[in-house]
Parts: structure tokens; sequence; C-alpha cells
């Protein structure tokens, strides 16, 4: 017994399965985190899903009209597991550290886009996304959003290196 708590002491035990798994005469001393030890935003604090949109939003950039945010509702509930339900997300954005934007996010602006049919597949296998004929239009304009906001999401967690 001496010799199995020796050789358990500061090790991490990481467990990625979809099923059920069961762990017997192990004693954790620190935190322990079930369900992958994953954030709720996959790893992305605030203040970089702030910046990302930012980068993006604004005249002659991706996220540059109020009914866009649907495009952005898409992408965080994807990749960030943001709130499916419209208003709820537009409560989360509104606690991001965003400042003035351009065009803001508001529910009433993007209620009908966030309803589309499209919105339901995940935006993270975007070139099996199949939208209806009449949303066709609509989607590229939100693939450009979600291609763009991924790309900063990206930027904003790469370490902050000065090259000075």
């Amino acid at each position: 017994m001496e010799e199995q708590k020796k050789n358990n002491d500061g090790f991490s035990i990481n467990v990625y399965s979809p099923g059920n798994f069961i762990a017997k005469e192990i004693t954790f001393t620190g935190t322990v985190n079930i369900g992958g030890g994953h954030t709720d935003t996959n790893g992305y604090t605030d203040e970089q899903i702030a910046q990302a949109i930012k980068a993006v939003n604004g005249e002659k950039k991706p996220l540059n009209s109020k009914r866009k945010w649907a495009a952005v509702y898409w992408c965080l509930k994807w990749y960030c597991n943001y709130p499916t339900n419209v208003p709820a997300f537009c409560d989360k954005v509104k606690e991001l550290p965003l400042g003035k934007l351009e065009y803001e996010c508001d529910y009433n602006n993007i209620r009908r886009e966030c309803s589309l049919t499209f919105m339901d597949q995940d935006a993270r296998c975007m070139d099996k996304v199949k939208p209806s004929k009449d949303d066709q239009n609509f989607f590229l304009q939100c693939r450009e959003v979600v291609l763009a906001l991924v790309t900063e999401l990206g930027k904003a967690a790469l370490p902050k290196v000065d090259l000075m």
C-alpha cells in the first residue's frame, strides 16, 4: 500500500472517454476536474474572446452589421460552449470586456437569423453545413465571420512574446 501511495503522488490522471469509467482506491489530494478538464469556454478567457470579437468588428471587417452577430453566436456556441439560448448568449456577450463597438450585439437584431436551420449545424464542420437555398447568401456572410473569428481566437490564445 505504501508503494502504491508513493507512485501516485504528483501524477495527474487524464481520462478522455465518451463512456463511463470506474476508479477504485484512488485518493486525490488536490483539485479534481471531471469532464475533460476544460473550462466552459474551451480554454479561452473572456479577454481572449473579447479581443477576437473586437478584431473582426467594424467597417471593412467581417462583422460589419448588427445582424452578423448571429454568426458570432453560431461560432461561439460551437467553439466556446456559449449558450444556445439567444437571449442568454446576448447577456453573456454583454459581460465581456468589449468596450464600445461599432456594431453591438442585440437580441432584437439577431433573433430571426439565429433560428435559421444551418445555425443548428456544427460550425466546426463548415464544409458539411448545407444551408437552404433561401439562406445561402446569409450563410456565406456568416461563414466569413466565423472563419475570421476562429482565426482571431487562435491568435488571442498564442503566448505573448516580446521581440525587443
